[in-house]
């Protein structure tokens, strides 16, 4: 047996197999094996997971805010974070950060997901910012892995990360800190990762969109505001196709004011993001006009007024594509399926195309599945609207689409032959994060029962299932259980850029 220095505590030395007169323990650790012990042996470990700590755990002088409603509730949080040790702790926020957050190799790309280092630089173990962390990596990395325990574990920390939340909100000088917007994006991914109800993650989303409205928009040019600012217009963006509800986004202020003085350093991302927030004022503008009385005076002025601005949203749309084709000619190709492009493909459900668009920048190919999806919302809206698109073409068409070109069933089809491309290891889970939103839409604008729809059905369940995104599968999808919703102009989803 191991000796004393050596030796594990019982607790662990429990779940290892032990025989006689060798253990295996001692023969694959290289140890000269002293027999089966009879006698129970007592080990302290406490002093070396002590020692591990790091030293900004320790009581500091500067007097910390308040994280919970009360001194007992304080005792609470921060005996959950000695639950874990450090080490192991520090695994799954590694793993997180690795797999999810990382956009962009390269930290300086204005495309880097800067804004997760504050997470880093927190004093307080048991703050919301630590606490929300904590409780969305743990739970990410038991869904991963299978460990229910972890989940378990998890949703213990994220229903102290909620009480935390409260308290700061009530808060006038902590309310609007950009650390608390931080906070809540992690609290809204550990929603799509559980799936503990169907529209958490939504009201997470909308409480990012009341704080940042409360904020301005000149909060959000510069530091921690302004590396949040993509990531925010899509959440809060997103959330309002859901509801179909105005977005106070589409104010010419947020489009201009965070970049005041710099707007050439505007990212096609940045402009993308201008077109996505002014959809759902035209959706919730679409639905008034759908149930206005006919007989009302004002009706067709306020229809021909609305397919005007879907005309002009829609040139908006065409003209970023068409200036992204010239910035950017060789990003995108098509490539057969047979032959991997990925050095680590990963196994998928068999797909029914011959063959895919492949990518040579993330970044790229998250902007062109949001652009397919941004225009089937655009083009379905239309229908709804009993507009005609003119010169909408089905013959001759470039490899990926170019403006004007495919019905909506190619557009959607295209978004299908980008999902290799994303879910591939090279992209690590970041891929599928970014999938979301698309894929929903898509799967709305595919044939039901079809080939490609159930094709997509199996895809979303792999999201699930590998990447931890609960909320991707068919049946979990906002709105899945309301089969008109999508006839009547019906957008739903969900995505972090």
């Amino acid at each position: 047996m191991l000796s004393d220095q050596n030796s594990l505590s019982p607790d662990l030395g429990r779940i290892l197999y032990e025989g006689k007169p060798d253990c295996e323990r001692c023969t694959k650790g290289g140890f000269h094996c002293e027999g089966y012990i009879k006698y129970a042996e007592f080990v302290n470990v406490t002093n070396r997971f002590a020692q591990r700590r790091p030293a900004k755990w320790k009581s500091s002088s500067q007097p910390r805010v308040p994280s919970c409603s009360s001194s007992k509730e304080q005792s609470h949080a921060l005996l959950l974070a000695d639950i874990l040790p450090w080490d192991e702790q520090h695994i799954f926020t590694s793993y997180l950060v690795d797999r999810l957050f990382t956009w962009h190799e390269d930290e300086a790309s204005p495309y880097a997901a800067s804004w997760i280092s504050v997470l880093y630089r927190s004093e307080d173990p048991a703050g919301l910012s630590m606490t929300s962390l904590r409780a969305l990596a743990t739970t990410y990395f038991g869904k991963v892995h299978g460990q229910t325990d972890l989940m378990r574990r998890g949703a213990v920390v994220y229903s102290q990360a909620l009480q935390c939340l409260r308290v700061q909100l009530q808060s006038p000088d902590q309310a609007l800190e950009p650390d608390l917007l931080v906070a809540i994006l992690c609290l809204g991914i550990h929603e799509l990762v559980t799936l503990t109800q169907s529209s958490a993650w939504l009201q997470h989303y909308k409480g990012l969109a009341r704080i940042t409205e409360l904020r301005g928009p000149h909060r959000h040019q510069t530091g921690l505001g302004y590396a949040l600012l993509p990531t925010l217009r899509t959440c809060i963006a997103v959330g309002c196709l859901v509801e179909r509800k105005r977005c106070f986004l589409e104010d010419p202020s947020w489009k201009t004011t965070p970049w005041a003085g710099r707007m050439e350093s505007k990212t096609p991302t940045d402009d993308l993001h201008d077109v996505l927030c002014d959809i759902p004022g035209l959706l919730e503008d679409s639905d008034k006009q759908t149930i206005w009385d006919p007989n009302i005076p004002g009706r067709a002025l306020f229809q021909a007024q609305l397919c005007q601005r879907l005309l002009s949203i829609l040139k908006e749309l065409h003209c970023w594509r068409w200036k992204w084709q010239d910035d950017f000619p060789n990003t995108a190709f098509s490539a057969p399926l047979n032959e991997p492009v990925s050095p680590n493909p990963t196994k998928l459900p068999r797909s029914p195309f011959k063959n895919i668009i492949w990518f040579t920048d993330p970044c790229r190919a998250t902007e062109l599945i949001t652009y397919d999806a941004l225009l089937l919302i655009l083009l379905r809206t239309a229908e709804l609207l009993r507009m005609h698109i003119p010169n909408l073409v089905s013959t001759d068409l470039s490899d990926p689409l170019l403006p004007m070109q495919g019905t909506i069933e190619d557009i959607a089809i295209e978004i299908c032959r980008m999902v290799e491309y994303h879910l591939q290891d090279l992209q690590r889970s970041s891929g599928a994060f970014m999938l979301l939103f698309p894929l929903n839409i898509a799967y709305r604008n595919l044939p039901a029962r079809s080939t490609e729809a159930n094709w997509l059905e199996e895809i979303m369940a792999v999201v699930a299932n590998i990447h931890g995104f609960e909320i991707s599968r068919r049946e979990n999808m906002p709105g899945s259980g309301k089969p008109t919703n999508f006839e009547a102009g019906g957008v739903e989803g969900m995505e972090v850029a």
